[in-house]
């Protein structure tokens, strides 16, 4: 069990808008446009985001760019003594990130336009400014309790129950071991009036863009090609496309396939589910679910799904093309879709299919 809680100095106005969810936390100025704070407070009831997903319903240019901001996104459980995170950071905001051995302040630095750090037997995080102290570990315990939702505070904590919190901490601010809060208490209501070891930590990345393999970053799994197939009663289309992954292996275009470090299906049931195909990425410049890619009668079409690090379509003839997010783009046979990591992923006519039939 764990406990969520907020604090605001007395006589002071909140500098955050948190917003907790069954497995994030995200916190971003007060007067950040209410638009994202509602996109956000939509998935609070989520088991699992990936924080990829989180940082793109963010602004990161323009007129109402958010230019500070932290997302703290739960990973699989292990059987260490604590849970894996992956904390990304932009602007003056910072996480001190506790472990049984010590604690770790990690922030941006002036890096941009974000840094993503994973962290693993994590026993609790404070989330506030660059310039406050660093938080005592009994500081984690301390604050008003609360759910989900989004709440206005200068500081928001969360903890583990079994490393050291408060027995008076009331019953509805518990929280499941293994995420960040209940979703059978949800508060959007807003809220009025020292430093150890380094934590254990995995992989910190820099700028997005970079393909620089950071030493002890994630293994680099093999591709896994998971989901629906033709005779598993999913209604697919005659190929007439196909994929060359990056191992050489040929996937048919029966189906849609979506690819990424961890692939989702779309959270509105689709008529046809997609074909999930897993991909290596050891710096994960490649997104969870990042990229889809369809055949649409006699065409291809390629689209962005809100990938952090972007899509590169690359056509036989032609300039190369950087895809926006969420951006689809018709191709041809011999174009090739560049995510990152090396993945490169190769449209080619379906076996036995000669190009133009």
């Amino acid at each position: 069990m764990g406990r969520v809680g907020f604090v605001t100095g007395p006589g002071t106005e909140a500098a955050w808008t948190f917003v907790v969810g069954r497995g994030f936390i995200a916190a971003m100025p007060v007067g950040t446009p209410s638009g994202v704070i509602l996109t956000l407070a939509a998935l609070v009831t989520e088991p699992h985001v990936e924080a990829e997903e989180l940082v793109a319903l963010l602004p990161l240019g323009g007129e109402h760019a958010v230019e500070n901001f932290a997302v703290i996104v739960q990973r699989a459980p292990t059987d260490e003594d604590g849970i894996p995170v992956s904390v990304i950071v932009r602007g003056e905001v910072a996480v001190d990130v506790y472990s049984v051995g010590g604690s770790r302040r990690f922030s941006a630095g002036g890096i941009r336009p974000w840094l993503l750090a994973d962290f693993r037997a994590v026993i609790g995080f404070t989330v506030g400014s660059t310039g406050r102290p660093v938080a005592s570990a009994r500081a984690r315990d301390s604050g008003r309790p609360f759910g989900l939702g989004s709440v206005f505070a200068n500081t928001l904590s969360w903890s583990l129950a079994e490393h050291g919190q408060s027995e008076s901490t009331p019953a509805d601010a518990a929280l499941t071991y293994g995420a960040f809060a209940d979703d059978a208490t949800i508060v959007r209501a807003g809220a009025p009036g020292a430093t150890g070891s380094a934590a254990d930590e995995d992989t910190v990345l820099g700028p997005v863009g970079t393909d620089t393999l950071i030493p002890g970053g994630r293994a680099a799994p093999g591709h896994v090609v998971r989901g629906p197939s033709a005779g598993e009663g999913v209604r697919a289309a005659e190929p007439r496309f196909a994929l060359r992954l990056p191992d050489g292996e040929q996937i048919p275009l029966d189906l849609p396939c979506r690819l990424g470090r961890r692939p989702r299906q779309t959270r509105i049931a689709a008529a046809t589910p997609a074909r999930l195909i897993e991909v290596a990425s050891p710096t994960s410049a490649v997104s969870g679910t990042h990229v889809e890619i369809r055949q649409e009668g006699g065409s291809v079409v390629v689209t962005d799904l809100g990938s952090t690090n972007g899509t590169v379509v690359a056509p036989p003839r032609g300039r190369r093309q950087r895809l926006r997010s969420g951006q689809s783009l018709t191709v041809l046979p011999g174009t090739t879709v560049h995510i990152g990591d090396g993945n490169i992923i190769e449209i080619l006519p379906a076996p036995g299919m000669m190009p133009g039939q």
